[in-house]
């Protein structure tokens, strides 16, 4: 039977994904590539409704037309190589996972731009998450300091899968409060 799906829905089903096999430290490549698609999804319908753009776009709006290409082509190595193999068939590559944890967040918060509606948990947890493991980031509190004071502290030290398992089950039971500004 064929199904009827939109490009934003697409792209949540792809994040939501990429999320849980994060937090469930499975498939590494899988997470890079379903973040990746979802991020180029998010980032082009922000686009298209005069939004913000991602970090990556706004970013190599400053890089000079002579280095865009090799900084482009550079950031979608890894992406690329997962995705073709008509070119170099019997290629390796050496890449770091944990840039996909930066494409997750990212397209968490282009998502965000898009969506006026309730925030899917895992989108939720995974904002929640990196921000108490990147709080070193921020200039200024966030709305996570003035809600949970000493959440930073008590949050920091969990295990990745504990952290989102935990919080799931609770939030999937009605024990916690969907909070969509994360």
């Amino acid at each position: 039977m064929k199904k009827e799906v939109e490009k934003f829905k697409a792209a949540e089903e792809q994040l939501i994904t990429a999320i849980d096999l994060f937090f469930n430290n499975k498939s590494e490549i899988s997470v890079h590539t379903l973040a990746r698609a979802a991020h180029e999804i998010f980032d082009k319908l922000c686009e298209h409704k005069n939004l913000q753009r991602s970090v990556v776009y706004e970013g190599m709006r400053g890089i000079n037309d002579e280095k865009r290409k090799l900084v482009f082509n550079k950031i979608n190595e890894a992406k690329n190589f997962f995705k073709h193999a008509d070119k170099d068939p019997e290629a390796k590559i050496t890449w770091n996972p944990e840039l996909s944890t930066y494409y997750i967040w990212d397209a968490t918060s282009l998502y965000c731009r898009l969506n006026n509606e309730r925030i899917p948990y895992e989108i939720l947890i995974f904002s929640v998450w990196f921000r108490v493991q990147n709080h070193h980031l921020w200039d200024v509190p966030s709305e996570l300091d003035a809600l949970f004071p000493g959440a930073k502290s008590e949050l920091a030290n969990i295990e990745k899968s504990a952290f989102y398992n935990s919080f799931l089950d609770k939030c999937r039971n009605g024990d916690f409060t969907v909070l969509t500004s994360l």
